[in-house]
């Protein structure tokens, strides 16, 4: 998860800002706001304002259009598709809200000139709102049937690239704005809150991953509270490995809501997504609340022999025992299970597709083991292990090289890795 605390401790908040740091759809802010004070505009900003204010009912009018148009679509096969109306329109407001009140941070954060229009890569963050919006709306209604029931996966999944693409097009573009970044912290949690509660509500996940959509909040109440009491607040340090976190938790919260995703094989890897994010929080929390100076020789030393058995040897016997999971599916001859499965779904050429993937598998489990290019090799081999689990159901072998292979893609794989050459893109944002 992404977090920037404040560079020192803020005063005492009262309620109302309470009120409002516990109900924004935000991730923690670089700020805590003045709920006393509006943003005020330079004068020579005025048409500027006026402007964007033209545009952004422009970009209502678009959110309107596309809204009915997927539920003329839904009605057409889904009896639900009222309710769906209903939820959305309610979010939509919500986010329209959020995009209202905070129009005049439409400029960059070294300038008070405001930029009359949205650029493209604020535009790709309005999508994520609408996007989120209407996966929201999914909510309290049954799964779909057919084409329409991968609809919150697909817009989940287009808000995500959204998200990995919207802050490199505004640097490209000359274009990154106040704006720009709050609106990324809005929709980071609105999206986070609402596909959990989607995949709780279509069984995919247990109730109890919705401390992770909750957590946010929970930290930022946290925070409030050390506040209150007249404790400190300290900064957390930079760690590339926050982004890459959420990325993998996007990433898996995108795949949990496909229709042909088993439930067991999906709190599995909830699971471990879960316990990797909680213990970033946890960490998190222990800095910001000062129980941990990370610039102590102390913490430095623990964590060099946390990091030397996490991320160095525990990743070797991941390999090894993903290695005897592999081999334990290829001699029960699995992949004509593959076969059947890819039959049944009326894939053409079925038997050609289950060699494909067990040809991947190969691919994957031959680059884990040798540590080259290990977390591509993961990502690889996720495609036939959730084949397997699709046709079989868990099973000893299919369960532990699940367990195993997710684990190298959080951590690596270790000692004895020939090229890990993804470290480098994985812990840094797109276009830096």
């Amino acid at each position: 998860m992404l977090f920037c605390l404040p560079d020192t401790a803020v005063c005492l908040l009262p309620w109302n800002r309470l009120l409002w740091i516990l109900f924004r759809p935000s991730g923690i802010a670089t700020n805590l706001p003045d709920m006393t004070t509006t943003h005020t505009i330079p004068p020579d900003n005025t048409h500027q304002l006026a402007s964007l204010r033209r545009h952004w009912a422009g970009v209502i009018a678009v959110w309107g259009i596309v809204v009915i148009l997927f539920y003329l679509y839904l009605r057409g096969s889904w009896p639900f598709a009222h309710r769906w109306l209903g939820i959305t329109a309610v979010s939509l407001i919500w986010c329209g809200r959020i995009v209202w009140q905070n129009l005049s941070q439409n400029h960059p954060a070294d300038s008070p000139h405001l930029f009359p229009t949205f650029g493209l890569g604020t535009l790709l963050t309005l999508w994520r709102g609408l996007a989120l919006s209407m996966v929201a709306g999914f909510l309290l209604s049954p799964w779909p049937n057919g084409f329409p029931g991968w609809l919150p996966a697909l817009l989940y999944a287009s808000a995500g690239i959204a998200d990995y693409l919207d802050g490199y097009v505004a640097r490209i573009t000359h274009h990154t704005t106040v704006l720009g970044a709050q609106l990324d912290m809005e929709f980071d949690s609105l999206g986070m809150l609402a596909v959990i509660l989607l995949a709780i509500w279509y069984g995919q996940l247990p109730w109890w991953y919705l401390g992770l959509g909750l957590a946010r909040y929970l930290f930022l109440a946290g925070l409030w509270w050390r506040q209150r009491r007249g404790l400190p607040v300290y900064d957390l340090p930079p760690s590339a490995h926050r982004r890459m976190f959420a990325g993998f938790q996007m990433g898996f919260l995108s795949v949990v809501l496909w229709p042909i995703v088993p439930a067991a094989g999906a709190t599995i890897a909830g699971t471990i997504f879960g316990l990797a994010s909680a213990t970033g929080f946890g960490r998190d929390w222990l800095v910001a609340s000062g129980r941990i100076d990370v610039n102590s020789a102390v913490y430095r030393r623990r964590m060099h022999i946390l990091s030397w058995l996490v991320r160095g040897w525990l990743p070797v016997l991941a390999r090894l025992l993903l290695l005897l999971a592999a081999w334990m599916i290829w001699q029960s001859e699995s992949h004509l299970h593959w076969m059947m499965l890819f039959a049944e779904w009326g894939w053409p050429m079925a038997a050609w597709w289950g060699t494909f993937w067990l040809v991947i598998g190969g691919v994957g489990i031959t680059a884990v083991s040798l540590g080259l290019a290990g977390r591509i090799g993961a990502l690889l081999l996720l495609f036939p292990v959730s084949w397997d689990i699709m046709a079989q159901g868990l099973l000893g072998a299919n369960s532990l090289a699940l367990i195993t292979d997710l684990y190298l893609l959080i951590m690596s794989t270790g000692f004895g890795s020939l090229w890990q050459v993804e470290e480098t893109f994985m812990t840094k944002r797109f276009g830096r």
